[in-house]
């Protein structure tokens, strides 16, 4: 029988990432965790990984080394629960497998499943072309948004909605503006952006004609020639406690919710007030139902609103304190912590030890 104490998590867990939050909440709540990072074991899995233009043409061989390595492990540790992020690259065999161990497998998906991506061969986040048939062999899916969760269940998969949230080792408040990581992160910046460049970021940041941006992420070279000495691109990514610093000390941070998030939310919604900041946001109900409207956040409907908005954020600091001293209550109730505690109870595993500080999860 598996080990009451023990949880697998197949995922990324690099600086940032939803794999290193998990980790960190489940440890928390006292429980051993192993962690099987999918994205090391795919440029491990062979030597064609190590080689991209043979990727796409081999990549059924290297996941399926990557199947039989997780098999592998899951079958050494017997651990209570599995909880796969994503993991693109598990199939229905493999799930059946490691859920015969008596053993419930789940995954938290954090992107839109009925939606292709770019294909990039040097990552493993390419949609199956059997998706919906490897994600109805979870024992139970849980998702970031109500209504994709409502067309899984449509689509026979055990889903479930289960929002994003924060963690706070990573985002809380921190206004010293030194930074070891990224020293074009030092000093004060009014307006930041954290997040990789597509289409419709530039497309609003350039709509921000009375006000300077400072950007992070993938990317956003790609439009440094357009906005000149208007809006300045860093050429580094930042992530966790790096983010958190930009957040804390900027005056207002800007999230332009892309299109396969809407109309919900993303992880940067509960990543900002956590950190303290001040949240300007691409208007989508289910995020004012979180951090209602001018009382935790600020949003705009068009990208014409945005310069106004920034306009009164910028010239009222009382305003500006009221939100976040608001959204920083708000999303302390809402961590991964509680996430993962909400993983343990629907698993049927929420009394099968004590947490720390002698606090029962139930």
């Amino acid at each position: 029988m598996p080990a009451n104490n023990r949880i697998l998590i197949v995922g990324i867990f690099s600086k940032g990432s939803l794999g290193a939050s998990y980790a960190s909440a489940f440890k928390d709540l006292g429980y051993d965790v192993s962690c099987f990072d999918y994205d090391e074991a795919y440029y491990r899995s062979g030597l064609l990984a190590t080689y991209r233009p043979l990727r796409r043409v081999f990549r059924w061989a290297l996941w399926s080394e990557m199947n039989r390595r997780t098999r592998e492990v899951a079958r050494s540790i017997r651990p209570a629960l599995i909880l796969a992020l994503k993991a693109p690259y598990l199939d229905p065999e493999t799930i059946r497998d490691m859920r015969s161990l008596g053993t419930p497998v789940v995954n938290y998906y954090p992107d839109n499943p009925y939606c292709g991506v770019p294909w990039d061969p040097r990552k493993t986040s390419a949609q199956r072309h059997d998706l919906l048939d490897t994600l109805r062999e979870y024992t139970r899916l849980w998702i970031w948004e109500p209504s994709l969760a409502a067309r899984l269940l449509r689509d026979k998969v055990c889903a479930d909605y289960m929002p994003f949230g924060s963690d706070p080792a990573m985002y809380h408040p921190n206004n010293h503006s030194s930074s070891a990581d990224c020293k074009e992160s030092i000093g004060d910046h009014d307006i930041v952006l954290i997040g990789q460049h597509n289409a419709k970021r530039e497309a609003h940041v350039e709509a921000i004609r009375n006000h300077s941006v400072d950007l992070w992420g993938a990317r956003w070279t790609r439009a440094a020639t357009k906005f000149k000495s208007k809006h300045r691109v860093h050429r580094v990514s930042v992530f966790g406690t790096q983010a958190a610093k930009l957040y804390s000390t900027a005056a207002v941070s800007l999230n332009v919710v892309d299109d396969l998030n809407m109309p919900g939310h993303n992880m940067r919604t509960f990543e900002i007030p956590a950190s303290g900041g001040v949240m300007l946001s691409t208007y989508t109900k289910e995020q004012a139902d979180f951090f209602p409207e001018d009382e935790a956040a600020c949003y705009y409907r068009t990208k014409e609103e945005l310069d106004p908005k920034i306009d009164r954020l910028l010239g009222d600091r009382p305003f500006r304190e009221r939100i976040a001293r608001n959204a920083m209550h708000i999303s302390s109730q809402h961590t991964y912590r509680e996430r993962a505690a909400t993983m343990l109870r629907e698993c049927g595993l929420g009394r099968s030890l004590e947490v720390v500080r002698g606090v029962l999860v139930n």
